[in-house]
């Protein structure tokens, strides 16, 4: 029995349609990861009651991502390479989100350099996706390390070869890319 669907686009459009589901999933990876830094390791008040958890929860759980960049941005100075990256991929993501075919310069599924950079537009997303990825999965290893909370979730769902290289090469690098704010003089 042969298990193949007709899709009714070429091989090469549906290698691009591949590309765009990853794409998409990679983007919801990340931005699950920087809401759980909000929620719980660059929060603004500390956690008293599980009610206060359950708003925190529903309000990161309905913020667009570009509402957790801002919120993100009032908790710690980024480095400009870091800040101008996640810009890039906030830009990238509401692009494939909301307008994808209508972005000057040719991202089209119907001709070969609409297909090229359209691919091309798509796999710098998903770099650009994977390294804040192992900046957020740092910032959550860090912290869950110095508060002495063990994450089995996390290690589930990433190698120890991606753990290992968050340990390495992003935790101390931390420090650098996401500053705590310092208090403006004469507050409190």
């Amino acid at each position: 029995m042969n298990n193949d669907i007709a899709s009714g686009y070429t091989p090469e459009q549906d290698d691009v349609l591949k590309t765009l589901g990853l794409a998409v999933v990679a983007g919801q990876g990340v931005e699950r990861l920087m809401s759980t830094c909000l929620t719980f390791v660059l929060r603004d008040e500390p956690l008293v009651s599980e009610a206060q958890l359950e708003g925190i929860l529903r309000r990161h759980s309905k913020a667009t991502l570009g509402q957790l960049l801002r919120i993100l941005r009032e908790r710690v100075d980024l480095h400009p390479s870091f800040d101008e990256r996640f810009e890039r991929f906030l830009e990238s993501r509401n692009i494939i989100a909301h307008r994808l075919f209508d972005v000057p310069g040719g991202l089209d599924l119907h001709s070969d350099d609409g297909r090229k950079n359209l691919k091309a537009f798509l796999l710098r997303f998903m770099e650009d996706g994977q390294s804040l990825s192992m900046i957020f999965l740092g910032v959550i290893r860090s912290w869950s390390q110095q508060v002495g909370i063990d994450l089995p979730s996390v290690d589930a769902h990433a190698s120890k070869a991606m753990l290992d290289h968050v340990d390495e090469n992003v935790i101390p690098h931390l420090s650098t890319l996401l500053k705590e704010k310092t208090p403006a003089a004469g507050s409190d």
